[in-house]
């Protein structure tokens, strides 16, 4: 189970008021249009060559702007969120984000395609490093896992459902009336946090002093929780640290964060690698372009219902055996898939597709809740800095993993091969998950 945290002194530990919900589902759907604004530039891109005239080089530097855009805001404004305020940042970077997608609809060049999809990375960091933060500071402490979870699988899906709508919209409107509609949505969303989602408890607590209990029962009155008398005694380290990376690696955090940074980074490093060959690999396996690409529909589905079991197992068992758990299923799973390459094309498809879809809800699911680590283990005054730097860092793995793959198959390993050599970091991962000590750091 989780360790408390200041506000979660003040909420009823179990039940989730009307208010809450509103607040709860606005950060879900913030999370959806994150997901799908994360890939829309890949399910574009197509529409986007042919218009723009985009060579396939240019484009790799398109689909890298955002990706370094998003390591580089979860690590350098995420922390912004442990000095300005959760809400603010969320809604700031909802509406950078929708302002830059909205902007990509009137690009005409390469050059302005990359400057607005950094823009949107760098607001689209922000806010991974800050949802989950407003978003468990806002849940009840028996289900703040699930609920994180949850908030995870609503990115997942807005990836899945998004690729759905796009072939639809742009097969009739063309590339650019994707861009506006996500684009305005994404500001709308914006409004939506910054005018209905109050400050959370736990930074209104550690923040204001002054007159604090006031403006704690106001916000319990608000979002429908019952009032207070007096408030907990924060400690010291609450009320005067900053947050900076440093105060992550010191105040005995060093060992805990350089675990958790390395799970991050491994597991991306993992997953990624799932997600850019298994097309290539089922097909070399001898199943045709489409049941590959079908095939391969079974991991973002697996991403859903694994982030969202692991969440609900975590209400139960602890969370970081049932992480252990799921890394060794899912490097089990890909270890199982590299000996059995040769047999995949006489398979039934839906054990193809049923083992892909345990590949990821396993894989997928227990990277997800990584970021439940990070909520439990980082205080409320370096919360949003951790998450931010975890999750930054953890993109170099993304990053590295498409390359290292290419650069491993041109010196002659096999792509089976390369599923065994890839199930090693997500044990390692799982390893590293395992000697994190499950308490909030002071």
């Amino acid at each position: 189970m989780t360790g408390t945290t200041a506000n979660n002194d003040l909420l009823h530990p179990t039940r989730i008021s009307p208010m809450q919900w509103l607040i709860l589902f606005l950060c879900m759907l913030a999370s959806m249009i994150e997901g799908f604004d994360i890939v829309i530039i890949s399910y574009t891109a197509p529409a986007i060559s042919q218009d723009l005239a985009v060579s396939p080089g240019e484009l790799g530097v398109v689909f890298s702007a955002g990706v370094f855009g998003m390591a580089f805001g979860a690590m350098f404004l995420g922390g912004v969120s442990d000095r300005l305020g959760r809400r603010i940042v969320v809604s700031a970077a909802l509406l950078v984000a929708g302002l830059g997608t909205l902007a990509v609809a009137f690009s005409g060049s390469v050059s302005e395609l990359v400057i607005w999809r950094v823009v949107a990375g760098l607001a689209l960091g922000a806010l991974v490093a800050t949802l989950p933060a407003l978003v468990g500071e806002f849940s009840p402490l028996r289900y703040r896992t699930l609920v994180i979870a949850v908030l995870l699988a609503a990115a997942n899906f807005g990836g899945f459902a998004g690729g759905l709508i796009v072939a639809e919209v742009i097969a009739e409107q063309g590339w650019r009336p994707i861009f506006l509609y996500t684009g305005a949505l994404t500001v709308v969303t914006a409004l939506l946090v910054q005018f209905l989602v109050p400050e959370s408890l736990a930074f209104v607590m550690r923040r204001h002093r002054e007159a604090v209990l006031e403006k704690v029962n106001r916000t319990l009155a608000y979002i429908g929780q019952g009032q207070v008398t007096e408030l907990p005694v924060l400690p010291d380290a609450q009320k005067t640290e900053s947050a900076t990376v440093k105060s992550l690696l010191t105040h005995g955090r060093g060992a805990t964060t350089w675990l958790l940074w390395s799970a991050f980074f491994l597991s991306f490093l993992t997953v990624y690698f799932i997600s850019s060959w298994m097309p290539k690999v089922l097909i070399g396996a001898g199943l045709s372009q489409q049941a590959a690409i079908q095939g391969t529909t079974a991991l973002p589905a697996g991403a859903i219902f694994g982030n969202i079991l692991i969440g609900w197992l975590a209400t139960w068992w602890p969370l970081k055996r049932v992480l252990l758990a799921a890394f060794i299923v899912g490097g089990g799973c890909m270890a199982v898939l590299s000996g059995i390459h040769e047999s995949i094309a006489s398979m039934p498809f839906y054990l193809i597709w049923l083992m892909l879809l345990v590949t990821g809800s396993a894989m997928f699911g227990a990277f997800g809740n990584l970021y439940n680590v990070a909520m439990i283990v980082y205080p409320v005054q370096v919360r949003g800095t951790g998450l931010g730097w975890a999750a930054g860092l953890g993109r170099a793995g993304a990053v590295l993993s498409p390359s290292l793959a290419g650069v491993m198959i041109a010196a002659g390993f096999s792509m089976p091969s390369l599923f065994f050599y890839f199930a090693i970091p997500a044990f390692a991962a799982g390893a590293c998950v395992a000697f994190i000590r499950m308490r909030e750091l002071d």
